[in-house]
């Protein structure tokens, strides 16, 4: 364990996600001796439509319900007032997104062991005749939706938030340009907007994204990365943040 201390003693890690989802992360790395710098690029705004009243009013004709990020089931859950005695079959991608349905008293009723939403689809198998609703990012991945019809899966896929660019602080900003020496990434949408932000507000950090080591969470993230020419150090067996951890661990060596 000592040795995987030294590891990451004193390296300094981007940490790409908002304050609030990055606090878990931030204190497994202070743990290990090593220091987040904290430089949000995304925040959530929720939205309203129609659709998404329609439903919510009619959630029980559904066969399955979706969740792809726990941010999904923030925002579906602000919308209803209490938790409905008969629900669709929940199915569920990734670790954190199933920590959230569980605190609410959500029984999971499917989830794939590759938390990929491919996998998932997969997982769920012939989908003929039955309703599907999906509630997530408005920038959601199209290839889940494909892959659900292809299943024959009648689709509801409903616009919950919007992820936009976040404003850096500039004490943020401040602690970025004194150097770091890993940058992860957690979801295609951070890759963009990390990008988005240096390239506006920070060109002089540019050359210094490419001799940092970079990490995604996992290959959905890995291939944003490599679209956006950001080398790809190692992607995690496990797409969580533990994996993550532990792959940072696993390819960087000790301090001397």
């Amino acid at each position: 364990m000592s040795q995987n201390v030294n590891r990451l003693n004193g390296r300094r890690i981007v940490i790409t996600r908002s304050p609030k989802q990055a606090k878990r992360l931030a204190d497994k790395l202070i743990a290990l001796n090593a220091e987040p710098l904290v430089f949000p690029v995304i925040r959530f705004e929720p939205l309203e439509s129609a659709a998404l009243s329609v439903a919510l009013q009619n959630l029980a004709t559904y066969d399955w319900l979706i969740f792809t990020s726990a941010n999904a089931v923030r925002f579906f859950w602000d919308h209803l007032p209490e938790i409905p005695n008969k629900l669709p079959k929940v199915a569920t991608v990734g670790s954190a997104t199933g920590d959230k349905l569980t605190q609410l008293g959500i029984t999971i009723d499917y989830t794939p062991d590759q938390f990929i939403g491919e996998q998932l689809v997969h997982g769920l198998g012939d989908l003929t005749g039955q309703r599907v609703l999906l509630p997530r990012a408005k920038i959601g991945r199209p290839e889940i939706v494909a892959l659900l019809k292809q299943n024959g899966a009648d689709v509801d896929d409903i616009p919950l938030y919007d992820t936009v660019t976040a404003t850096p602080s500039p004490e943020s900003l401040a602690a970025l340009r004194q150097g770091f020496d890993i940058i992860t990434f957690t979801s295609p949408s951070s890759v963009r907007n990390f990008l988005k932000i240096i390239q506006e507000v920070a060109p002089d950090l540019s050359a210094t994204i490419t001799q940092a080591k970079s990490f995604p969470i996992g290959p959905v993230t890995a291939a944003e990365m490599e679209k956006q020419a950001i080398p790809v150090t190692a992607i995690p067996h496990e797409y969580t943040i533990d994996g993550l951890i532990a792959t940072m661990i696993a390819t960087t060596k000790p301090n001397r």
